[in-house]
């Protein structure tokens, strides 16, 4: 492996001569510069500045490029393509001697600088008709680092040079030979063309020249260094992992005579880490830290303590991650590094903020302070400096903090918007995956599901390669909750198998997909009254979500949710009592301390208590209206009203569902739709029966009373009732929710009973029973035949 040079490198300077030669018509400048400048910048890549540029562009040009473009262009010479100029050029280096002179005769096609000697004319030059390039120009700075690479080789890299380029530009020997018939077929090196191929210096000359075919784009250490850094830098950026495409050509250039880069060790701890192999990632962490530390380059130890800070963390080991990062804070303020102290303390306030329970328990706990402290603080320590990027992620933290905390939403739109502002300004394509999620939670919590859906899909369909996997991932995650909301289950497992097979790869990115779409399958069975699949469901999350807090989170609320579908009233309340307790102790989402009051008024309304449950219910909506959480809000509301029904204020009852279910239908959660209709129905069931009085047999025993005569009133609520009973049970046949299925069915049969129609009252309950049965011969289901309460 050769420092610089490399074959394709010489098929360009072959190129840049024949433009400097005048060979190249006018037409066809353009495209043959545009050809050669797009590969000077993979050249130049390690001392770019715009790195994104390259990304389209290989390092290795095959020499098929070649053809493909001098064949599509004439030459000046009649007669003559810009190919058959090409090949004269390339094939007049015939020997390592012809080598030398090539680099030799490049100095002609540069112009003199002002230390030239008096005695040389560069009007020589210019009577010839050649084009001469600066010296400061891209052309003219390749052709002389050329130059000088060359001079610099060793005799044993020139030779390994000349042979990888020999066998470079062999595809071109029979277009070559066709055009020159009286060349000798044997060989192609004009120092051994005399020889018979018997003799023995033959054979040695061929053997060098008989390189592997695996060295036919030979890559050099500038070429390869680059790479690795551009991989580096996709890796940290993106937190995905190396594909086995790439991998197989690394092991391709770095053969066993090569001397491994210091920066291969890096990438591998990152592909590592992403696998999950934990001991391999140490490993290589220690190997790459340990050469730049040998190589007396002290001045990136504090970023060696910060990855092993971060993958102390990911391991669990919260106290050597602490510990790490303490000294990651002092060494980068003795060396007066801003990036990697501020990242440092941000990376601190996210991990109280995601482990607040595990992070007190730590030693070094107290040493962190409030998350609002810290997020002033590099607010500050941003705009001193004038860290863009810094200070857009910390607004984004900011106005996350202000949603968990309950604060109004337009000061939260406020500094996404200032946010957004700096990444567009500024060209901060890192930040714009946390944005728009940012803002799609925040249009969630208002209850606009479709702004909320729409930023998601600009996530995937714009945004996609400037943001982190994990982003995307989440984004993906959002859209098939969002589906499953709305009753389209199948939809949402057809987002988890359109995802990339590779991102399994990672073991973090597969973990997570597994735990979210496990929940929306318990949340499925949950509704199916799928027992064996609760049962099996419960048990592989169970551990797999405690990696993830909103996962662990999530999982409670569908524990505690089985528990109160099995009527075990006194273990959920339990459960509830744990998880409020833990959300206590830590500085969580008010959006999850709304969520369990609900659910514990939900538990005091199933067990009789209703004043219980009607001050937690006006407690949790009183806290959604002042967060502007509205499906919350909705939810708690649909609460009240329920309780409102069983203590028999179905009027305030109607009143209050009339202003909020066409707010609730905009939210997009199907089973709060429902829910609200039902109780709806319910209200105008009692409106109704403050005139008549209401059987109160069961579907399976119809009553035979007589029909009273009924008034316009009564017989208008009663048609209301059923109407909104078909809405409820439309969507809970979309949810397949066995439970509201019946309620539903139930209600019908008692209503047509009391209206007078005994047929249609007998055809409800005959569904009803049709309905459990199917249930418990289906999933196993058995809860005989006891209605619920209206």
């Amino acid at each position: 492996m050769t420092r610089y040079l490399t074959p394709q490198k010489i098929g360009l300077l072959c190129l840049i001569s024949l433009y400097c030669d005048g060979v190249v018509p006018s037409v066809s400048v353009i495209p043959v510069l545009s050809f050669i400048l797009s590969h000077l910048e993979v050249a130049q890549f390690s001392s770019g500045k715009s790195k994104e540029r390259v990304i389209g562009y290989g390092f290795f040009i095959p020499i098929r490029d070649f053809e493909n473009l001098t064949m599509a262009h004439s030459s000046s010479v009649p007669g003559r393509t810009l190919f058959d100029l090409f090949l004269n050029k390339l094939w007049s280096i015939n020997s390592l001697d012809s080598l030398h002179s090539f680099f030799d005769d490049l100095e002609q096609y540069l112009a003199k600088g002002r230390n030239v000697p008096h005695d040389v004319d560069n009007s020589e030059l210019s009577n010839r008709d050649r084009i001469l390039l600066s010296r400061t120009s891209p052309c003219g700075a390749y052709v002389r680092r050329a130059q000088l690479e060359f001079t610099r080789l060793q005799f044993d890299d020139a030779i390994k040079l000349w042979a990888a380029f020999f066998k470079y530009r062999e595809p071109t020997t029979t277009a070559w030979k066709r055009r020159h018939p009286g060349t000798r077929t044997s060989v192609n090196d004009a120092s051994i063309q005399d020889l018979d191929n018997s003799h023995d210096l033959f054979s040695i000359a061929m053997a060098n020249l008989d390189i592997d075919d695996d060295q036919t784009g030979l890559v050099a250490a500038d070429d390869i260094e680059a790479i690795l850094d551009f991989q580096v830098q996709r890796l940290q950026r993106l937190g995905n992992r190396i594909p086995d495409e790439m991998k197989s050509q690394f092991r391709k250039m770095l053969t066993p005579s090569v001397a491994t880069p210091s920066l291969l060790h890096f990438v591998r701890f990152f592909d590592a880490w992403r696998a999950g192999d934990y001991t391999s990632a140490f490993d290589n962490l220690h190997r790459y830290f340990d050469y730049t530390m040998h190589n007396r380059d002290k001045s990136y130890y504090h970023y060696a303590l910060l990855h092993m800070a971060i993958l102390h963390a990911d391991f669990g080991c919260f106290d050597e991650a602490i510990a790490t990062m303490s000294e990651t804070i002092a060494t980068a303020r003795e060396n007066q590094d801003l990036n990697c102290l501020n990242f440092s303390l941000s990376w601190l306030n996210h991990l109280n903020k995601a482990y607040p329970k595990r992070m007190k328990g730590t030693e070094y706990g107290g040493m962190i302070g409030s998350e609002r402290e810290g997020i002033a603080f590099l607010k500050a320590k941003a705009r001193e400096s004038k860290n863009y990027a810094l200070l857009s992620s910390t607004l984004l933290s900011e106005a996350k903090l202000r949603l968990s905390n309950g604060d109004t939403a337009p000061k939260a739109l406020e500094q996404l918007f200032q946010s957004s502002h700096l990444n567009i300004t500024h060209r901060i394509t890192n930040n714009f995956g946390t944005q728009l999620l940012m803002l799609s939670a925040l249009y969630g919590r208002i209850g606009l599901q479709h702004l909320s859906t729409s930023y998601c899909d600009l996530i995937l369909d714009c945004y996609r390669d400037h943001s982190p996997v994990e982003e995307a991932l989440r984004a993906i995650c959002r859209n098939a909750f969002t589906a499953a909301q709305a009753g389209r289950f199948t939809q949402a497992m057809s987002i988890f198998q359109s995802i990339d097979p590779d991102v399994h790869r990672t073991l973090k990115f597969h973990q997570y997909l597994i735990s979210f779409s496990g929940l929306l399958k318990l949340r499925r069975a949950l509704r199916r009254s799928d027992i064996t699949a609760i049962s099996h469901l419960l048990l592989s999350l169970r551990a797999g979500c405690a990696s993830d807090p909103d996962l662990l989170f999530q999982f409670s609320l569908l524990e505690i949710e089985h528990r109160l579908r099995q009527q075990d009233f006194p273990l959920a309340l339990r459960k509830i009592e744990d998880v409020n307790a833990d959300l206590e102790n830590a500085d969580t989402d008010i959006y999850q301390r709304i969520h369990l009051l609900i659910l514990k008024a939900q538990l005091w309304a199933k067990v009789d208590r209703p004043e219980l449950g009607f001050s937690l219910a006006m407690r949790a909506a009183a806290l959604s209206w002042r967060s502007r959480i509205l499906p919350a809000l909705w939810e708690a509301l649909g609460l009240v009203v329920g309780i409102l029904n069983e203590m028999g204020e179905c009027e305030a009852a109607r009143g209050i569902l009339a202003s909020t279910i066409p707010h609730a239908i905009e939210c997009g959660d199907l089973a709060l739709v429902a829910h609200l209709h039902g109780h709806m129905a319910t209200a105008h069931i009692g409106l109704a029966g403050k005139y008549i009085s209401i059987p109160s047999s069961s579907p399976s025993t119809p009553s035979r009373a007589t029909t009273p005569d009924f008034s316009p009133p009564v017989l208008t609520h009663l048609s209301r009732a059923e109407f909104f009973l078909d809405n409820a049970l439309e969507c809970y046949t979309h949810l397949e929710d066995v439970e509201g299925q019946c309620e539903c069915l139930m209600k019908k049969s008692i209503v047509a009973r009391v209206r007078g129609d005994e047929g249609v009252s007998e055809d409800w309950a005959q569904r009803y029973l049709d309905t459990r049965r199917k249930a418990e011969e289906e999933f196993g289901e058995d809860r005989g035949e006891a209605g619920m309460r209206i």
